[in-house]
């Protein structure tokens, strides 16, 4: 071998690591990780039965991308229930005051369509789901209200926003959105189910929390604030309108973990 060979077969085999290092991160399967937060906010509100949780996500071997979030939510009677994640945010910094009490922070939110997760940091995001059965069955009552609304508007009687109070169609409306909470008391376990365009293995899919009477009747006070809420959109209309506060009350969950993947 001259040594032209020599030096050319050494600096072919410096790049073989470098190469099998490329060929495992193209082949590999992402690993994702999920690890929740201590604390869960349940709660029920105009869009419906509501999961809220902080979340840290991880991924070994190679970089991930996420395109579908879902919680699947089982009642220890059996009760299933599916949530998909509405909404994404993230804080940035805190701002506080030279007694050092917090004032404020400083975030963004953003519209889940898509989460990437690197290999080289974490990645903690404030999720936020909801119910998309919920939508669908409330959406058939919605849009007769919003059709009736619109058509004593544009028949130029000047008590439309009282027909409408009084209308069967926010009755209905009313109705099916107050049938629609299904929060009781007991022990829910969650399973976490993603989508990704490529393929990857999660971890600790799983975990548990329980919500006690105290907790259902602090949410079911909401069920008042329905109304309360749609009466304020409607006579909104009116020119001396003063909206009725609306104060959502919200339950506090303990997260326990339940699967190690």
């Amino acid at each position: 071998m001259t040594p032209a060979e020599l030096a050319a077969y050494i600096g072919a085999t410096a790049w073989l690591p470098h190469i099998a290092a490329w060929t495992y991160r193209w082949f590999a399967t992402p690993k994702i990780t999920i690890l929740p937060d201590r604390y869960a906010e349940v709660g029920f509100t105009s869009y419906g039965p509501i999961f809220n949780v902080r979340m840290v996500f991880a991924s070994d071997r190679k970089d991930a991308i996420i395109d579908g979030f879902e919680l699947v939510v089982r009642h220890e009677d059996g009760d299933v229930r599916t949530f998909r994640w509405s909404g994404l945010s993230e804080t940035f910094s805190e701002i506080r005051d030279d007694a050092g009490y917090r004032q404020g922070t400083m975030g963004r939110d953003q519209t889940p369509i898509a989460l990437k997760i690197g290999t080289e940091s974490l990645v903690e995001k404030f999720v936020r789901f909801q119910e998309p059965r919920y939508h669908e069955t409330i959406q058939p009552a919605l849009s007769s209200l919003v059709a009736q609304f619109n058509f004593l508007k544009r028949s130029g009687t000047s008590d439309y926003v009282s027909q409408v109070l009084a209308s069967k169609e926010l009755f209905e409306l009313n109705d099916v959105r107050q049938d629609s909470f299904w929060w009781k008391a007991g022990r829910y376990e969650a399973t976490i189910k993603l989508s990704s365009p490529r393929k990857f293995r999660l971890t600790r899919s799983q975990f548990a929390f329980d919500l006690t009477s105290n907790h259902i009747d602090q949410l079911r006070q909401n069920l008042d604030m329905l109304t309360t809420e749609m009466r304020n959109v409607i006579e909104s209309n009116l020119p001396d309108f003063q909206a009725q506060l609306i104060n959502w009350n919200w339950a506090y969950a303990d997260i326990q973990k339940i699967s190690a993947g």
